[in-house]
């Protein structure tokens, strides 16, 4: 379901993703020549896709929210959900949340910290880079 929308916006505006990934009922990927982020989730039966213009972009910051949970060995902190946030140059548009894991959905966590600190990485370098070219233009 997630793969046949993100195709049809793929041929449509011509993109073609340098680095991708799919988890659960989630998709990321990025075109860096044409500085597209698509992100994608299917949330109530509907895929929901953001398509993020990285030239407008200031920065991805993970945003993290877990809760202290008693353990037979203590207390743990319980992952309850897991966002990377876009906020846009000169807040021209609201912030966008992007999430990569629910602890209300219906799937277990999967990796979800490493995957998410890997895309703010990815981001924000293709964010500084594009900031590089608007200050040489």
């Amino acid at each position: 379901m997630i793969s046949k929308k993100v195709k049809e916006i793929a041929k449509a505006d011509r993109l073609k993703f340098d680095l991708k990934e799919g988890w659960g009922c989630s998709f990321i990927a990025i075109d860096r020549t044409q500085k597209i982020l698509v992100f994608s989730k299917v949330v109530n039966g509907e895929v929901l896709i953001e398509k993020i213009a990285l030239d407008q972009v200031e920065k991805s910051t993970i945003q993290k929210k877990a809760k202290s949970e008693k353990t037979n060995t203590g207390n743990a902190n319980v992952l309850q959900r897991l966002d990377l946030d876009i906020t846009f140059l000169g807040h021209q548009k609201d912030t966008i949340s992007l999430n990569f894991y629910d602890a209300e959905d219906t799937y277990t966590e999967d990796y979800e910290m490493q995957r998410v600190e890997k895309w703010e990485t990815v981001i924000n370098e293709a964010v500084k880079a594009t900031s590089k070219e608007r200050k040489v233009a």
